[in-house]
């Protein structure tokens, strides 16, 4: 089956948190084969 892509919008400040119960429940749904990755953008912000 072809992969997918999604885009999940969140909250400021809970990016990583969401990522890591998408994780989870990808587990223990038993999902790990249909899901690559979760990955969370970031950008480095220099003052």
């Amino acid at each position: 089956m072809a992969k997918r892509w999604y885009s999940v919008s969140v909250l400021s400040n809970f990016e990583k948190k969401i990522a890591e119960q998408i994780k989870t429940a990808v587990a223990e749904a038993g999902l790990g084969e249909e899901i690559d990755e979760v990955l969370v953008p970031t950008e480095e912000v220099i003052e």
